[in-house]
């Protein structure tokens, strides 16, 4: 390999995303330790006010697991601290992708191996997402193959929406003659890790997000060695627009600014503009984005946007507009409780803000929510609401945890990403690979993962014109940075 070459691509790289996302720029240069650094992430203090909405997210999030987990939820205890820093970045669906791997643990590195406490670690993840996302692509990976357990044909389909199935990828890739690509000793791990996720008890739900939960939770363990699985909080999903349900079926009760942005038309309007154009909002001349909620699609696992209209929100699908949601309190309620519409990313994030939740951040969530909160400040100074102003503007939105890989494995004399699978084969990471990679500088962690992250702002920061041709992957990054694997 030419040391030279990939040390040459990863300075353009970085120079580039520290040149268009400004934003992006100080955390290359952060040479603290991992550990330290996430031990940094947790909010100093806590307001009175802030404290108080925390313990209803804490509610919302018990109501979330005890849905998810059954009879078994009685063993899990979450409170307001648990919930005052979260990853917010990860999708709902089985631990998988080396970037989404790397959020549990950038966010946690300081209580992973002899250090912290063992409260549990509580992870938002997005479940409005389709199967086919670029992090799961229908399954997971596996040696560098996708391992699939939906169709091709459910691409479409919501995480949130999905029905309980049988995880069936071998029989899938015997079907598809793939089978035979894995050598023997990989396809007795495919053939027990089926069987262990369909061991699981998932006889209390009819929801694929709940077994999604069940099984990330068995699973998180088995990325570390034997010898530190004992003492490795666990790992609690919660879906972050069931957790955004649950608070807004209590907040739209009452008054406050979240309940005027839905409830009072001239306050309504003045948000749909301010937010108009942010990636997780909306934007209606492009089609893209919903305002406020999705709706749930008649009969299948889809989704709908809606857009206002005059005192409704309305299917932009015009096959739909007899299934209008009156822009009322009750209504909204209703819709909420029997999950026919779901809260958007923009708006579960307004809920998180309204409490005072530092949301650990990507990349591109680190843009996204710095916007909202900007948004939302102005937004509450101009109209009335200056201490609601104040209370939004103190959340830190900047706790970045995501950006790059942190798994990897010697293939002779070159390092690979590895995906979760591919850990679970191995039997999980060593203690001495885990405590070598949190004691790594978190700006040579983010160079490894920068080509990633530069794929993800070229679409829409780095101008055309101006992109690399060539960009070196994770593999080329990681053998140059991470000798030591």
């Amino acid at each position: 390999m030419d040391e030279k070459r990939v040390r040459g691509s990863l300075d353009a790289i970085v120079g580039q995303i520290r040149q268009y996302v400004p934003s992006m720029a100080p955390y290359f240069e952060i040479d603290r330790p991992l550990g330290e650094y996430a031990a940094g992430l947790q909010p100093a203090r806590v307001g009175p006010v802030h404290a108080d909405r925390q313990e209803a997210v804490a509610r919302a999030v018990r109501q979330v697991l005890r849905q998810a987990f059954g009879p078994a939820a009685a063993e899990v205890s979450v409170d307001a601290s648990d919930v005052r820093a979260i990853n917010i970045v990860d999708h709902h669906q089985l631990l998988n992708h080396p970037l989404l791997l790397g959020t549990n643990i950038i966010a946690n590195a300081d209580r992973l191996v002899g250090g912290g406490g063992r409260r549990p670690i509580v992870t938002f993840s997005c479940s409005n997402v389709p199967p086919s996302n670029h992090y799961m692509r229908n399954g997971f990976q596996f040696r560098g193959e996708a391992i699939p357990y939906f169709k091709a044909k459910e691409h479409r389909d919501a995480m949130y929406y999905t029905s309980v199935r049988s995880f069936d990828f071998v029989e899938r890739l015997r079907a598809l003659k793939r089978w035979e690509r894995f050598k023997s000793d990989d396809q007795a791990f495919l053939i027990e890790y089926q069987g262990l996720l369909n061991g699981l008890d998932y006889s209390h739900t009819n929801r694929h997000r709940d077994q999604l939960a069940v099984a990330l939770r068995r699973t998180w363990p088995m990325l570390f060695s034997q010898e530190l699985r004992r003492d490795v909080p666990e790992l609690l999903y919660a879906n972050s627009e069931d957790v955004a349900r649950e608070c807004l079926v209590e907040l739209l009760a009452g008054e406050n600014f979240l309940s005027a942005a839905l409830f009072d038309a001239e306050f309504r309007q003045h948000v749909l503009d301010a937010f108009r154009g942010i990636v997780v909002a909306w934007d209606e001349a492009a089609g893209k984005g919903t305002h406020f909620f999705w709706r749930k699609y008649p009969g299948r696992p889809e989704l709908l946007r809606l857009f206002v209209d005059g005192s409704d929100l309305v299917p932009a699908d015009p096959r739909f507009k007899d299934l209008k949601v009156p822009l009322e309190p009750a209504a909204i309620r209703d819709h909420l409780e029997r999950e026919e519409i779901i809260p958007s990313v923009a708006l579960c994030m307004s809920v998180l803000l309204y409490a005072g939740v530092k949301p650990l951040v990507g990349p591109g969530s680190l843009v996204y929510t710095t916007q909202l909160k900007e948004g939302w400040t102005a937004l509450l100074e101009r109209h009335g609401y200056a201490s609601e102003a104040s209370l939004v503007a103190q959340v830190d939105t900047a706790g970045l945890i995501a950006g790059t890989p942190m798994f990897f494995g010697r293939s002779g004399d070159a390092v690979r990403t590895l995906y979760a699978a591919d850990v679970f084969s191995m039997g999980g990471m060593s203690e001495s690979y885990m405590k070598t990679a949190l004691s790594a500088p978190l700006k040579d962690l983010l160079s490894v993962g920068s080509s990633g992250v530069y794929d993800l702002f070229s679409n829409s920061y780095i101008p055309k014109e101006k992109q690399l041709t060539e960009r070196i992957g994770f593999d080329e990054a990681a053998t140059i940075i991470h000798g030591w694997v």
